[in-house]
């Protein structure tokens, strides 16, 4: 398999949960924390400058949530606008009260993050573990623990369609590249929703692989664009944790076309570049793969890229690099 020593890892000063590069130049915004329990180890949102040729990253600026928050969990970047959301559960206090404004709304100006406005997407103390902007900015997802998927119209914050139950927690969800289709999945199902009519349009209750007849679960998904427009990408973990598997969906029939074997441990974060053209998925030995979306080789695997399991992972805009964060304080 391909290998490249290419990599810079990078320490961050606490455990990251989310990255999220802007829409038009290579900066990253990174979040995460200790949570409400560890002192000592601040809930902060940062941006930092990457550069793509040292690999160095540079703090732009950063914001620091209460040391009785919880960490930052999820992270969206509006495609047009300089606007960031975030997933951060607030005091256990407020939440016991029923006020957990969890959804966090920041715009960066003059480098600075600017705190705008919070709203609650979650019952209880549930956490926004997908906070995500459809590509034409119109519209924003979440979705967490508690299994209730959302659509919001954006910058309104008005319900774009009820809430869908997943009837377990939801670990993905994202927009197909007009803007037109969300799939969003928990570990036993997926489904596929047309925003314009509000109706599922493709559903499945069992992950598929053609390779192994074990049990397996979802883990995430992505719809193609570009030279892999049409198609929807699932990454699906067998439940033994021995194996991984990269499944290619034809979005016109929803017939699954071709699945490969693609790691001997879980997928714990996946993406797929701007393009179309690469996927990118961590998995649980802590490596950073990188495959042709449209031939699902292998193209790069860096090994032991953290010392902890990858919890988001991230292209540039320019598709030159790819950054991964861990719970063990580094982005690769």
């Amino acid at each position: 398999m391909p290998t490249n020593k290419n990599h810079v890892n990078t320490a961050i000063g606490f455990p990251v949960f989310a990255v999220a590069f802007a829409p038009k130049k290579p900066r990253l915004f990174v979040g995460g924390g200790g949570g409400a329990s560890r002192s000592g180890v601040k809930n902060t949102l940062a941006a930092f400058d990457v550069n793509e040729f040292s690999l160095t990253l540079d703090l732009v600026t950063k914001y620091e949530f209460g040391s009785d928050e919880d960490s930052i969990q999820s992270i969206g970047v509006h495609p047009k606008e300089k606007t960031i959301v975030a997933g951060v559960n607030m005091p256990e206090e407020e939440i016991k009260q029923g006020n957990n404004k969890n959804c966090r709304i920041f715009t960066l100006k003059d480098d600075s993050l600017l705190f705008q406005t919070q709203f609650t997407t979650v019952e209880g103390d549930s956490f926004q573990r997908v906070s995500k902007f459809s590509p034409d900015g119109k519209y924003l997802v979440t979705a967490g623990t508690d299994g209730k998927l959302s659509l919001w119209n954006w910058p309104e914050l008005t319900p774009a369609m009820p809430p869908l139950d997943a009837e377990g927690e939801i670990y993905d969800a994202n927009f197909d590249s007009s803007s037109h289709l969300l799939v969003a999945l928990s570990l036993k199902k997926c489904f596929v929703i047309d925003i314009a009519k509000g109706k599922t349009v493709w559903s499945i209750d069992k992950p598929v692989v053609n390779q192994s007849s074990d049990a397996a679960e979802f883990r995430a998904a992505r719809f193609g664009s570009g030279i892999t427009e049409g198609y929807l990408f699932l990454a699906v973990n067998a439940k033994n944790r021995k194996a991984a598997y990269l499944c290619r969906w034809k979005t016109d029939t929803w017939t699954m076309e071709r699945s490969k074997l693609a790691a001997p441990r879980p997928i714990t974060s996946f993406t797929i570049s701007n393009s179309g053209s690469r996927i990118a998925f961590g998995a649980a030995d802590s490596s950073v793969n990188i495959h042709n979306a449209k031939t699902m080789a292998s193209v790069l695997k860096v090994t032991k890229a953290h010392q902890f399991p990858i919890t988001s992972i991230s292209f540039s805009p320019s598709e030159f690099t790819v950054v991964s964060g861990s719970a063990d304080g580094t982005c690769n």
